[in-house]
C-alpha cells in the first residue's frame, strides 16, 4: 500500500470528524453532557468523536458518515470513505509488529486476524505479545485504526477473556463480524432455535405482558436446552456438558427499564434478525387487520412512531405487508395522507426513507451461540488455558 495513500485515508478521517463537530454541534454538544455529566478527558472526547462521527444515527435515520459521503465532491474521498460502514471494535493481541507501523492483531472477540496500519507519522510503540482495546475501520485489504488504543496493564488470560465474554454479550455482532464460519454455524443454530420456538409456542410470534416475558423466556430455553431431545437421543445440555464438561451458560436477557409494566409485547423469532421484542405490538398488528383501524386510538401516532424508531428495523412492517396486503396499502394511505399506495413499489421507498442504515449495515445473527459464549467463558476462568 502506497504511504501517500495510507496518510490520505487519516487526512480524510480527521476531516470527516471536522464535519461531524461542525454540522452536528448542538447534537454532539448535548450528546457528550448527557454521557460525561462531569468534563470528559482528552481520551474520552476523543473516543467520542470518532463514534459519533461513524455509527451515531441521526434524527433522519442516517449516520454522519452518510452524509459526508453524499456531499463530499473528491472521488477519493468517497471510495476511501464507502469502506468505514463496518467498524470493529475488540480486544486484540498484538502478534507480530511488521514494520513500517503496521502491525499483526488477533482479535479475540471475533477470532480473526487483521494487518492494521497505524499513521505513517505517528510511531505505535506497541510491543508483541501485549493486549489492547481498539476500534478499526477497512481501508482496501488492510485495516486502520480509528479513535483511541486503550492498551491494556495486564496479559493475564482470565482477565482478558471476562473482557473478551463482556463485549460478545452486550454486542453480539462483534463475536460475529468478518467470520464467516461463525455466521454459518450461529444461523444454523438460530434456525434450530427458530424451529423449536414455533413448536413450543405454536408460532414465530407470540403477545405477553411484561410481567410474565421472563418467566416465558426460561421456560422455553429450559425447553430446549433440557427436555428436547436430539437426533442422538440427548438434550442440549447433556450433549454440550459431555463435550465441554459445564452445563451451557444459560441466556442473557437485556430487557429495557420498567418492561413488567407494559402490557402488550410482541416477541418475533425471525430467521434472520433472530429474538425481537416489540412494545404495543399487539395494536400495532390490530390496526393492519381491521378494517376500522382508524376507530383505534393514535394509531397514526403509533405506526409513525415504528417508523420513527431507530432501534426497530423494517421487520414489522414486512411481516403485515405480506400476511394483510390489501389493509396495509390502506394503512399506509392513511398514516401518510395519500391517496395512492403500491405495496412493491412505494413499501420499499417508505424503508428507504426511515430504516436507510438497513442497507448499510451487516447483518449478523442475534445470539452468539452458547459453544462459544460458553468457551470464552471458561478461558476466563482458566488462566492456564491454551487458545
Amino acid at each position: 500500500m502506497p504511504v501517500s495513500l495510507l496518510k490520505t485515508a487519516y487526512q480524510i478521517k480527521q476531516q470527516l470528524i471536522t464535519y461531524a463537530l461542525e454540522h452536528c454541534s448542538e447534537i454532539y454538544t448535548q450528546l457528550e453532557t448527557e454521557i460525561y455529566p462531569e468534563t470528559p478527558t482528552e481520551l474520552e472526547r476523543l473516543a467520542l468523536q470518532d463514534w459519533f462521527a461513524l455509527e451515531y444515527v441521526l434524527p433522519d435515520h442516517r449516520t454522519i458518515l452518510s452524509h459526508f459521503i453524499e456531499e463530499s465532491r473528491l472521488e477519493t474521498e468517497i471510495v476511501i470513505a464507502q469502506q468505514w460502514g463496518i467498524v470493529l471494535h475488540g480486544v486484540f493481541h498484538v502478534r507480530q509488529i511488521l514494520g513500517n507501523n503496521h502491525f499483526e492483531l488477533m482479535n479475540l472477540v471475533n477470532d480473526v486476524a487483521y494487518t492494521v496500519a497505524g499513521k505513517p507519522e505517528d510511531e505505535l510503540n506497541l510491543e508483541k505479545g501485549e493486549y489492547i482495546l481498539a476500534r478499526l475501520i477497512p481501508h482496501q485489504d488492510y485495516h486502520l485504526f480509528s479513535g483511541v488504543i486503550d492498551r491494556l496493564a495486564t496479559r493475564k488470560k482470565n482477565e482478558i477473556y471476562e473482557l473478551v465474554s463482556e463485549i460478545q454479550l452486550t454486542d453480539p455482532k462483534m463475536a460475529f463480524i468478518d467470520n464467516l464460519d461463525r455466521i454459518e454455524m450461529a444461523y444454523q443454530i438460530q434456525k434450530e432455535e427458530r424451529e423449536d420456538f414455533i413448536t413450543f409456542f405454536g408460532s414465530d410470534e407470540i403477545l405477553l405482558n411484561g410481567s410474565e416475558l421472563e418467566a416465558k423466556m426460561k421456560e422455553f430455553y429450559h425447553y430446549r436446552f433440557f427436555q428436547k431431545k436430539q437426533d442422538n437421543g440427548n438434550s442440549i445440555a447433556k450433549t454440550f456438558q459431555d463435550r465441554y464438561h459445564q452445563s451451557p451458560l444459560p441466556p442473557q436477557f437485556d430487557f429495557i427499564d420498567n418492561l413488567e409494566q407494559e402490557k402488550d409485547i410482541g416477541v418475533i423469532y425471525d430467521a434472520t434478525e433472530g429474538l425481537v421484542l416489540l412494545l404495543k405490538y399487539g395494536r400495532f398488528i390490530d390496526i393492519f387487520q381491521r378494517e376500522d383501524f382508524k376507530r383505534i386510538k393514535n394509531y397514526r401516532q403509533l405506526i409513525i412512531g415504528y417508523l420513527d424508531d431507530n432501534h426497530i428495523s423494517s421487520l414489522p412492517f414486512r411481516r403485515m405487508a405480506k400476511k394483510y396486503p390489501e389493509q396495509s396499502v390502506e394503512v399506509f394511505k392513511a398514516v401518510l395522507k395519500r391517496k395512492y399506495f403500491k405495496l412493491d413499489k412505494d413499501l420499499p421507498k417508505l424503508i428507504q426513507r426511515y430504516k436507510p442504515m438497513e442497507q448499510l449495515i451487516h447483518l449478523t445473527p442475534s445470539t452468539i451461540p452458547s459453544s462459544v459464549r460458553s468457551k470464552t467463558f471458561l478461558r476466563s476462568l482458566k488462566s492456564k488455558s491454551k487458545w
